[in-house]
């Protein structure tokens, strides 16, 4: 196995936990091994798989991640990621980061590439971890594929928490930050996609979108001391259309073929970006 695939996972025992036994690892040749023995083994891409069963998710096999992968590395979402790393480079104590639902890890990739941060990616996803791993040629992330009910992840051991357009368990972040953690939550903002959502209105059972009820939610367990909007607009083409009409949530229980998507020649995206402090008694 290549020797800085298995450098990714030195330092195991600072972060993971066996998920089976709550014992911490040691690496151990090509494998992570807890106190009593559990092992899991590293694959020769990358990664560590500590769920035993993994069942597909609709809208997302292995051709939705390559096709995620090709809209997020041709510059879509690159304003997102820009303020994020902004964000970030000003956070001097969040040295360790976990990107929860990373998918295909462009977001993890490209933040280990341009700044100091550790990054930890995980998905529910075995083929989207797989190829976050491959695509990671600087060997940088720690990958592995989790359940977010039962993160394999020490308590208090994570300095920053990364969720980008994935569900959250606010309780499990709670368990894994340190005292000074922050998480950096990013939702759809009211206008993304509005072009997509303008012409699928009467196939869609809310005609207009609101994120204020996730960030409503967000408030009961962290308090959200910045709040920023970011929103930019880009001409596509009808491959790219057709990716983000079959990639979005917004769309999935749409019959697709029932519209006549010739005239969307722009899309917005628009994202709201809420960083929280865990809440102090």
């Amino acid at each position: 196995m290549n020797k800085d695939i298995l450098l990714r996972f030195k330092d195991s025992e600072k972060f993971f936990i066996c998920p089976i036994c709550k014992k911490s690892f040691i690496l151990y040749k090509n494998s992570l091994i807890c106190t009593n023995k559990h092992c899991f083994d590293i694959s020769k891409y990358g990664y560590v798989n500590f769920v035993s069963h993994t069942r597909q998710q609709k809208n997302y096999d292995k051709q939705s991640f390559e096709n995620r992968k090709i809209i997020l590395e041709s510059g879509f979402y690159s304003h997102i990621l820009n303020k994020v790393i902004e964000i970030l480079k000003h956070m001097d104590t969040v040295k360790t980061i976990l990107d929860v639902g990373c998918g295909e890890g462009f977001y993890s990739r490209q933040i280990s590439e341009l700044t100091d941060k550790n990054m930890i990616g995980f998905d529910i996803s075995k083929d989207s971890i797989q190829l976050a791993a491959k695509s990671d040629q600087n060997h940088s992330v720690k990958w592995f594929v989790g359940d977010l009910t039962k993160l394999p992840l020490q308590d208090h051991s994570i300095d920053g928490i990364l969720d980008i357009f994935s569900p959250a368990n606010y309780e499990e972040f709670h368990r894994i930050l340190t005292d000074n953690g922050y998480l950096i939550k990013i939702i759809p903002g009211n206008d993304h996609l509005k072009e997509l959502r303008e012409k699928a209105k009467e196939y869609l059972k809310n005609k207009e979108y609101s994120n204020q009820r996730i960030i409503t939610y967000m408030k009961q367990y962290f308090s959200v001391i910045c709040q920023k909007k970011v929103t930019a607009s880009f001409k596509i083409s009808s491959k790219e259309r057709e990716i983000f009409i079959h990639m979005t949530p917004l769309l999935f229980h749409v019959d697709k073929e029932k519209i006549d998507w010739t005239d969307v020649d722009c899309l917005t995206i628009e994202a709201e970006i809420l960083i929280g402090r865990v809440m102090t008694s």
